[in-house]
């Protein structure tokens, strides 16, 4: 065998590899996504949408979330940023951001500690928080936006009025305002 030849098998074999890391990569997002019972996932759940801009105008922020929750389950949101260009929204790109909930002034949940850091990192303008809602009532959801491409920028938030009320059968359902 010559070194040409080992340099191809070496070559093919290093294109197999990466193929199936990528393959095992993406099944094991789709089925993240699947197992989780999100409503964003391969379903027929009812998804709501709401929008609002953030404090200062220059972002647009896309709220969807599962109206109805059952007791004791989580809630699914999915938080799509946009750069608000006047009548063009261009999605946002390496977003440093979080997504807050709160209740009577005291916040319940903040999706960067569960990471562990203090701002979760989008790559794509994208946040999949999830919350468990555990009793009926007023709560207020806000999306801070910290940085963009790197550069911190001064905090801004868009913010959302949820009321969480119980469904006839038991189970919660999520109202969202600006």
């Amino acid at each position: 065998m010559t070194d040409k030849d080992m340099g191809n098998i070496i070559y093919i074999s290093l294109i197999i590899s990466l193929d199936l890391l990528i393959c095992f990569t993406t099944f094991q997002n789709s089925f993240s996504l699947i197992n989780t019972k999100s409503p964003f996932s391969e379903s027929n759940a009812t998804i709501k949408s709401i929008s609002s801009s953030t404090s200062d105008g220059k972002y647009f922020i896309n709220l969807q979330y599962g109206p109805e929750v059952k007791k004791g389950e989580l809630g699914f949101f999915m938080v799509n940023m946009f750069n608000n260009n006047g009548d063009k929204q261009i999605r946002m790109r390496h977003v440093d951001c979080d997504f807050i909930i709160e209740r009577d002034g005291i916040e319940l949940f903040k999706m960067s500690t569960k990471y562990g850091e203090p701002l979760f990192h989008s790559i794509n303008g994208v946040m999949l928080p999830s919350f468990r809602f555990s009793e009926s009532g007023n709560y207020t959801i806000s999306v801070e936006i910290a940085a963009q491409l790197f550069i911190p920028i001064t905090p801004v938030f868009a913010n959302f009025s949820a009321m969480v009320i119980p469904a006839a059968d038991g189970n919660l359902e999520i109202k969202l305002s600006t």
